[in-house]
């Protein structure tokens, strides 16, 4: 399936997520409500091809955290599908029984961002070390490194108090 062809197919049956090219072999897609980004993933590797997991990008988008999931089919179109969840309850369903090479990266979003994978087998934590602590998510906005004690570990922001 070529770049018209899945830009006609996704917005004849998702046409909130409005997708478009600005590339050739690129596809582009709006955000999607979670319940909607799982049944156009769903449907973009069970009806359009789209079978190969290539990667999925992380966002601080302030009050959301932005998940971009880039998915490909035989003819090297890469579709990049996106969701948004809220901060306060970042919470997914594990997409790796459609795309196993995508687990890694679920991994990632738990560790860097704080989101929550259900479905996702249990497993080693990656890229941060076992020892990293919990609650402390690197890639959010509001994570200072000044504050990461890299000796013990720890994460120390000045006390309410020492602020003042």
């Amino acid at each position: 399936m070529n770049t018209e062809e899945t830009i006609l197919a996704l917005n004849k049956h998702f046409p909130a997520l409005e997708a478009v090219s600005n590339r050739p072999l690129r596809v582009f897609t709006a955000f999607a409500e979670p319940k909607a980004f799982e049944e156009t993933l769903r449907y973009a590797n069970l009806t359009l091809g789209y079978h190969k997991g290539k990667h999925i990008i992380g966002t601080d988008e302030g009050e959301n955290i932005g998940l971009s999931y880039i998915i490909s089919n035989d003819e090297d179109v890469l579709l990049v599908l996106r969701e948004r969840v809220p901060k306060s309850a970042p919470h997914v369903h594990s997409m790796g029984e459609l795309y196993p090479s995508l687990m890694l990266h679920e991994r990632e979003m738990v560790d860097l961002f704080g989101v929550q994978v259900s479905g996702l087998p249990e497993g080693p934590r990656y890229p941060l070390p076992d020892c990293w602590p919990d609650g402390e998510y690197p890639m959010r906005k509001e994570w200072n490194p000044a504050y990461f004690n890299k000796q013990t570990v720890t994460y120390e922001p000045p006390k309410q108090e020492d602020a003042k």
